[in-house]
């Protein structure tokens, strides 16, 4: 798994990307909405979130916007153009 020509490379790259990308996600979200919130994939320019109910995806959707200005500013994520919020229980 360590050696860059191994199978599971680009795997594990990607897996150690998508956890920068909730680290920086949590970081930017106030509490306790961050503590509902993970970072599931990033597909076509999409990041999709998962939370672990209803209302904890609602009260995200409504930080959406403020969450994608706040990254655009700061360039945490430039290739990310859309945010796709999924309710998944524990």
């Amino acid at each position: 798994m360590a050696s860059p020509s191994g199978v599971l490379h680009p795997l594990n790259q990607q897996s150690q990307f998508l956890k920068r990308l909730d680290k920086i996600c949590k970081d930017s979200l106030p509490t306790p909405l961050n503590q509902h919130c993970h970072v599931a994939n990033l597909r076509d320019k999409t990041l999709v979130i998962h939370t672990d109910s209803s209302l904890w995806a609602t009260r995200l959707r409504l930080f959406v916007p403020v969450l994608k200005h706040q990254w655009q500013i700061n360039q945490f994520a430039p290739g990310i153009d859309q945010i796709e919020v999924k309710v998944r229980p524990l």
